[in-house]
């Protein structure tokens, strides 16, 4: 889920640059994201993504609460997200962390630090998440 153009470009530059075979579908704000999560929840022939790349500065509906809601999902909850945001803070790195995200990205200004999310990327997406369980 990403508004700024910029960023969705380098992320398109990143993907390539990592060799990376996925299809990026891209939200411009927090309640498309919140109506794709009930979509798949809603209907089974609807395919989960393999990754989410999150802003946390969205419109209309803010990261933090997009994330929230997609850990409550009932069928795409272990969907890997990587945190994407300008911010520094660490109260939002704690935060994305304490709701579930599984990796945090703060956006660089310089083109090749930028790409580095391609890594990250490439990386989550090799992890294969467990199913979960029907029996505890």
């Amino acid at each position: 889920m990403e508004d700024n153009p910029t960023d969705v470009f380098l992320i398109k530059e990143a993907i390539a640059a990592y060799r990376l075979d996925v299809e990026l579908e891209v939200f411009e704000d927090g309640e498309e994201a919140i109506s794709l999560i009930a979509r798949m929840d809603a209907n089974e022939s609807e395919l989960c993504p393999n990754l989410m790349l999150l802003d946390l500065n969205l419109p209309r509906t803010d990261g933090f609460e997009v994330l929230e809601h997609l850990r409550k999902s009932k069928r795409c909850a272990r969907i890997p997200v990587i945190v994407m945001t300008s911010s520094a803070a660490q109260s939002d790195r704690d935060k994305s962390t304490s709701l579930g995200a599984d990796a945090y990205f703060q956006k660089q200004a310089e083109y090749d630090a930028f790409l580095k999310i391609g890594g990250i990327m490439k990386e989550l997406l090799k992890q294969e998440k467990p199913e979960p369980s029907d029996v505890e």
